[in-house]
């Protein structure tokens, strides 16, 4: 008898995830630059880690538990380090609403599939909040933030729905070589959309 998720996809093998993420996490460190690289670095490993953990979840943990003590561990200390390196501790509730759309995202992709619109936008949210924690960490106040997030989210979510929404069509594996293609366009937008939205918010 097949698992129950093995028919959803390893989320770390998902290359638009992770642009979207280190896209989030630049876009963040530069809009809240004065804390320094080494701040904004941290706060990205922390959400790496969140986004390992909810791949492994989302595989089940079973299934998955090196991945899920390795993202758990990244997610736990690398906000500590990062506020012992003089991170402002306003991004600390960030962190929790990003565990929120995640769990949610997991959820629901467990009952209606990874590309349905809930657990798509909502983990897309989940990614993007990266932008919002570095953004705070480095002194970034909250209305530029809240402007920095909603482009990229926006930005995000919209492209990632154009996607999704031919692959829900296929039947069998998703057509690897068009969705490389893809992947690589999708990078170079997801670049200049970010640098464009910093240059106006920053």
């Amino acid at each position: 008898m097949a698992h129950p998720t093995a028919g959803l996809p390893d989320l770390s093998r998902a290359h638009g995830a992770w642009v979207y993420l280190f896209a989030s996490i630049g876009g963040g460190a530069l809009v809240g630059a004065r804390a320094g690289v080494e701040v904004a670095l941290l706060i990205g490993t922390a959400f790496t880690g969140g986004f390992l953990v909810t791949g492994a979840l989302l595989r089940g943990p079973r299934r998955s538990v090196r991945q899920l003590m390795t993202g758990t561990l990244l997610a736990a200390g690398s906000p500590a380090l990062a506020l012992a390196l003089g991170a402002e501790r306003s991004f600390l509730w960030v962190g929790p609403l990003g565990a929120l759309l995640a769990l949610f995202c997991v959820v629901t992709a467990r009952r209606r599939g990874l590309l349905s619109v809930p657990a798509l936008v909502s983990g897309i949210a989940a990614l993007t909040l990266a932008s919002a924690a570095t953004a705070l960490a480095g002194g970034a106040d909250l209305g530029h933030t809240a402007l920095l997030f909603g482009a990229l989210v926006f930005f995000f979510a919209w492209r990632s729905l154009r996607i999704a929404a031919p692959l829900r069509r296929v039947q069998g594996p998703w057509p690897a070589d068009q969705l490389r293609r893809q992947g690589l366009r999708e990078a170079g937008l997801a670049a200049v959309w970010t640098l464009a939205v910093v240059a106006v918010v920053a």
